[in-house]
Parts: C-alpha cells; structure tokens; sequence
C-alpha cells in the first residue's frame, strides 16, 4: 500500500488533498490515531533509558517520520488541543514535517464535556484556537457532545442545551480565526435522526471546509448517508474538502467509509476526502492489550486484542515476539520483559509500552489496509465471502449516493439493518471514543 495507482482509479476521480508517498490510497478513506501526549513526547525526545532492541534505532517510534518509510510510518495524525494546550514540551506532533504530514486537532470539547466543565472563559477558548491554527491542518470545531446527556451526571440536561453553547462557541470560532491555513470541520451531532435534523439546521449557516460526524449517530450508516443526500441536496458538500468520522477504526466501518468517498467523489464532489480515527492502540495499553491478527469471516471482520505476556520468564528471553508488524518482526520477548524492581507491577517498563504501542498502531494500519484491499477484490467480482452483509452495503452506498434520492435509500433499509450498528432511530450511550485526557 504505498499509493500507487488503484485498480479503481479509472472508476473514481482522484481526490487533491493528498500526501506523496502517503500509504493510504488516495481514494481510500484514511484512518487517523489519535496519539497520547505522552508517547508523544517519548518519541520525539528519544532519551530511552535503556538499550533499544536490535534493529530498531533511536528515532524508530517517530511513526510521523517520513525517514522511516522503510520501517513504518504515517501520513495523519490526531491530537487534541484541549489537553495539548496543558503541555509544552516538544513531541512529534508539534515537530512534525508538515509537508509530509496532515494533523487533524480535536478541539477537547469532549474531554472538557466529560469531565464536567464548562467553557465560559474567552481566553480558554482564543487559546484552544490559536493552538489549532498553530499546529493543524484541519481542526474540529468546539462542541458540547450530546451523547453523555443520555447518562447521568453530566452537566447538560437536554441536546437543546449542548446545541446551545456549540452554537456560541462556533460564532467565537468565525469571528476570531485569523489562519487562512487551518480548515475547520463544523461537528454534527444528535441522538436521534430528529435531533440531528435539528442540530444540522442550526449550524449549516457556519459555512467552514468540511464535516466532522461525531456521537451516536456516526455509526449508523443509513443515516450517514442520508445525511450526506441532505448536505447535497442543499449544497453543503460540493464545496468542501473534509469529512471526518469521529471515535472509529472498526473495519467494517473502514471499507465502507471507502465506500461512501468514492460514491461522492465520483457523483457529487470529487476533492473531498474521507477519514476516522480512535485513540485505540495507545488506550489498549490502560489495560496492557496488544493486537494481534485479524480476523475474516463471512459474519464479522475485526482486530482482535489479548493480554500481553508479562511474565518474568520472559526476561532475556530470545524469543520473538509473537504477533507480526514492523516492530514485532525485529523484537523478542526479552525486549519487552525486562528486570524490574520487586515492588513494580509486571515487566514493562515504558519503553515496553512504547514498543507495544507501535506494534499496536501498525498492527491495526495494516488491517485496516487488508480489509480495504479484500473489499476492493471482491467488489471487482462482486462475489462476496467476507462479511457478506457489509458487501451488500457497499454496494448500496454506490447506489444510494449516485441516485441522490431518499426513497432510494429508503429502499435499502433491510440492507443497512442488517450491518452491525443497523438502523435504528436511537442507540448507545453515547460514547464515542474521542480521547479523554
């Protein structure tokens, strides 16, 4: 996947907002990992206390690096700005090269949101915003997720009152951008489809470059799209460059998501790219959880994780580690479980997170990148043996999206039912994995 020319390239126009050398196709929607500050850090200042394995160089776990194409490396990254703001210390996200890279920022809304706090001071604000224009390509716009007001505790009530301050801090954010570089992407959210009707008529006037899908909606891809008709009908997608699907790397989710670009690439807008992202591989590690391999069927398409070995007898131990990426093919257990004190917990130390963490991001890059590449083969032929029902609503995307009508969808309801997420007017408890911090 190194984004040579696609076998679809004669079907679908080529979007322009695009990276050389970037490994994602350019007509593939592209998975985005949100990166913790402290990995971060870690990896750009490369002060690791002990030697690193063999093979792997002291700069290795810079994934933004393009030096480390030949190793691995990405082209998009994402980070919150409302907990970055708290640090100022150098990291590979702030350091990085920008001609190689696209950053996408949060705006920390959520992270605000849950942990109870409202964002009254004008200052607080300027500064999520200044920093956004400072280090990001694209930034969402500052929101109040309307998904937690399905729980108790938090301090909203109604969807009406999270739109309600969303709407002040988006007419903040048009008065006081100042970078002509930095594109917002104005977040949708609702808990059903008649509050995310509501939502989206109260901010479409806030003509900005794109369209973050955020909350308990953004999985369900009969809404998405008939979210997207809307947006067309209305002309509030022609012109714009960005849609970002916020707290996802599910792999079905990830082909359809390719899916539903190249359908408005090819009938609506031929410049707007597709991405997602989770913070995934960095929070496995709260509960020490590696990937491992994925997994195809006819019925379910995922990345599975386990429990990493921690075990003394692993310490010095020459055995490879188990589960391939490009840093588990050059470590050993021996490298991840090393000697530490009798009061530590386990045998990792940071760097044994570290490593496990980059295993964990190109672990799931790569299936991401197999999912696509088996849906690309089997769309070809339309003979579908992987999660056949997902086939189906690829196919139904390209459909829905090129006859621009709702009773074409309508007429595929059974199809979208019958994904994982289905059709449904309400769901979940709203958590949509955006980073906490």
């Amino acid at each position: 996947m190194n984004g040579h020319q696609h076998p679809f390239a004669s079907h679908y126009p080529q979007v322009e907002n695009h990276i050389d050398h970037d490994p994602t196709p350019k007509d593939q929607a592209v998975y985005v990992p949100s990166v913790t500050p402290g990995y971060a850090i870690d990896a750009y200042a490369q002060n690791w206390k002990r030697a690193l394995p063999q093979g792997v160089d002291a700069g290795a776990l810079d994934f933004l690096n393009p030096d480390n194409r030949n190793f691995f490396s990405i082209s998009h990254v994402m980070s919150s700005a409302g907990q970055a703001l708290n640090q100022s210390r150098p990291c590979i996200i702030t350091q990085r090269d920008r001609a190689s890279t696209t950053m996408i920022a949060d705006s920390g809304g959520y992270s605000i949101a849950k942990c109870r706090k409202h964002i009254n001071a004008y200052q607080h604000r300027l500064s999520i915003l200044r920093w956004m224009e400072q280090h990001a390509d694209y930034a969402m716009t500052l929101d109040v997720p309307s998904g937690p007001v399905l729980k108790l505790g938090y301090p909203y009530a109604t969807t009406k009152d999270c739109l309600t301050e969303t709407l002040d801090h988006l007419e903040f954010f048009r008065q006081n951008l100042r970078s002509p570089d930095l594109k917002l992407l104005n977040v949708l959210q609702g808990n059903n489809r008649g509050e995310a009707d509501m939502w989206y008529d109260a901010v479409k006037g806030y003509d900005f470059s794109g369209w973050a899908f955020a909350g308990v909606m953004r999985h369900n891809m009969y809404e998405v799209c008939r979210r997207i008709l809307i947006m067309a009908d209305e002309n509030q997608i022609q012109d714009k460059v960005w849609i970002h699907v916020l707290g996802t790397c599910e792999l079905e989710t990830a082909v359809m998501l390719t899916a539903l670009q190249r359908a408005i690439n090819k009938h609506i807008n031929p410049r707007l790219r597709i991405s997602f992202d989770t913070s995934s591989p960095f929070r496995l590690m709260a509960t020490k959880q590696i990937y491992t391999v994925p997994s195809f069927s006819n019925q379910r398409m995922t990345m599975p994780s386990r429990k990493a070995p921690d075990d003394a007898s692993f310490v010095n131990c020459p055995l490879p580690w188990p589960w391939p990426s490009p840093m588990g093919n050059r470590i050993t257990m021996g490298d991840v479980c090393v000697s530490r004190p009798v009061t530590a917990r386990g045998q990792h130390d940071t760097l044994s997170n570290h490593l496990m963490v980059h295993h964990n991001l190109a672990a799931l890059c790569w299936a991401i990148a197999l999912a696509n590449r088996v849906f690309d083969v089997e769309c070809m032929s339309r003979a579908h043996t992987i999660v056949t029902h997902v086939g189906a609503g690829v196919e139904a995307i390209e459909e829905v999206i090129k006859s621009g009508s709702e009773y074409q969808l309508s007429r595929k309801q059974t199809t979208f039912a019958d994904l994982r997420h289905g059709y449904a007017e309400t769901f979940d408890s709203g958590e949509d994995d955006r980073p906490v911090f």
